[in-house]
């Protein structure tokens, strides 16, 4: 669920690409809902589609696919819809959580206006449209040529960084599990405390554990123990630390009991981890 959305940041960011390649961009959210587009209109053709119950089922479930694509790869698609004109969606990642996608569409590579009229009358055809629907009404259609619509392509990937770089969408998930490791990472040698950390961020106690089970799928203490065994390996591999050090600054006083916790997570004494870390083959 998103819990943060930079309308106007956004909205910015799709005009300059309508302006730049004069293309209808389009942002949704995981449930294939419309956020924000620009322009907000169809274009004729896709009105006179939208305003048909069979033709509108099928555009969604063309964005549909397009999006389970997008979710299943985590890369951009470039395609012909169910009414023959291009499209383009790429997913909105943050740290490998899906938030959205952003596509754009209601274009076509076809330039002869013969060519164009008879795509489309059979998709009227297709869609159940009275034979004698005019189809000049939906000519204008933006036509773009095949490189125009690759750049244009390149560029929507680009805006999807752009988003994450600047944090114009994100999730509830996202910002608790950020909040948390900012708070958690520098304090791993810490002995840390339920009290401390709902302190640190400003919530209760049972809010902490409840956002823990929901978000991360764990308890407060075995999220911190995730941590501190991500830092001894980092450490074990990047550093000359004895074990001792390593233990003492990823918050094990004991030794010993760093050493069983560690084998215990990860199968291998810390000792034999550091040596086959440093093992070139």
């Amino acid at each position: 669920m998103l819990t943060h959305l930079d309308t106007e940041e956004l909205n910015a960011l799709l005009k300059d690409f309508h302006l730049l390649t004069g293309i209808k961009i389009v942002i949704f959210d995981t449930d294939g809902n419309e956020l924000i587009a620009c322009p907000p209109s169809h274009c004729p053709f896709c009105q006179k589609l939208q305003n048909t119950p069979l033709c509108r089922q099928r555009c969604m479930e063309s964005n549909l696919q397009s999006f389970r694509h997008c979710q299943k790869t985590g890369r951009m698609i470039l395609y012909h819809c169910h009414a023959g004109l291009i499209e383009a969606t790429a997913p909105l990642m943050d740290n490998g959580i899906l938030m959205g996608y952003i596509m754009f569409g209601q274009i076509t590579d076809t330039r002869d206006d013969e060519e164009l009229t008879a795509m489309i009358k059979n998709t009227f055809a297709d869609c159940g449209l009275p034979a004698d629907t005019d189809p000049s009404p939906c000519l204008d259609i933006t036509r773009k040529s095949t490189e125009q619509i690759r750049a244009a392509a390149r560029i929507l990937e680009a805006c999807t960084f752009y988003v994450h770089l600047k944090r114009l969408m994100y999730t509830r998930r996202q910002n608790f599990t950020r909040n948390l490791d900012e708070h958690l990472r520098p304090r791993l040698a810490e002995d840390l405390t339920a009290a401390q950390i709902a302190a640190g961020l400003h919530i209760s106690r049972s809010k902490l554990y409840a956002s823990c089970e929901k978000y991360l799928g764990m308890g407060i203490a075995a999220y911190i123990k995730k941590l501190r065994m991500e830092k001894a390996k980092e450490l074990l591999k990047q550093t000359d630390l004895t074990i001792s050090q390593v233990a003492a600054q990823t918050g094990f006083s004991d030794y010993n009991y760093f050493c069983r916790v560690f084998k215990k997570e990860t199968g291998i004494p810390a000792k034999k981890y550091r040596l086959l870390a440093s093992d070139p083959v």
